[in-house]
């Protein structure tokens, strides 16, 4: 993989394109961990990534949910001094979502957040460590991050939680 050097130089359409390009070079074969991948667009603009996978495949391990979806998203703000982002684990069968969110909502939390929702609800929202890093960076270490979040989830009084201990933060 390609890291530009100078992140100022990359714009959000040149990277969701970068990304999508690692993300589908993992997609060959039956046994990849990736299945399909594809552009999410709002009025014919990239606005991010998503990819299908095969959940057992891209873990290691036994998965209890069905089918799982990664969303990445990226914005650059100008008014800001950081990238925002989304990268969220998605289990459409069991309504789970969960992942990290570096932007402007929840500053009570700092500049990034760990969400879980659960049916339509936020069960969890945690501070996580902060990364000022190139986004493609960012992008690899959060991916690299699910499958230790996910070995820790449990389920508490029948909702999804996963230890602060295990997420990091600020």
């Amino acid at each position: 993989m390609i890291f530009l050097a100078n992140r100022t130089n990359l714009d959000k359409r040149t990277l969701l394109t970068r990304i999508h390009t690692q993300l589908q070079s993992q997609a060959a074969g039956d046994d990849a961990p990736i299945k399909q991948v594809r552009y999410h667009t709002s009025s014919g603009n990239k606005v991010g990534v998503r990819a299908l996978l095969d959940a057992q495949a891209f873990l290691g391990s036994t998965h209890p949910g069905g089918e799982v979806e990664l969303h990445a998203s990226f914005d650059f703000p100008p008014n800001r001094d950081y990238d925002f982002y989304e990268i969220q684990w998605v289990e459409p069968d069991r309504k789970l979502m969960l992942g990290w969110h570096q932007d402007d909502t929840h500053m009570d939390l700092g500049n990034c957040h760990f969400q879980i929702d659960y049916q339509s609800e936020t069960v969890q929202r945690t501070s996580a460590d902060f990364l000022d890093a190139h986004p493609l960076n960012v992008f690899e270490r959060r991916l690299d991050q699910f499958i230790p979040i996910l070995d820790v989830l449990t389920w508490e009084d029948e909702l999804p939680t996963v230890p602060n201990h295990a997420i990091g933060g600020d």
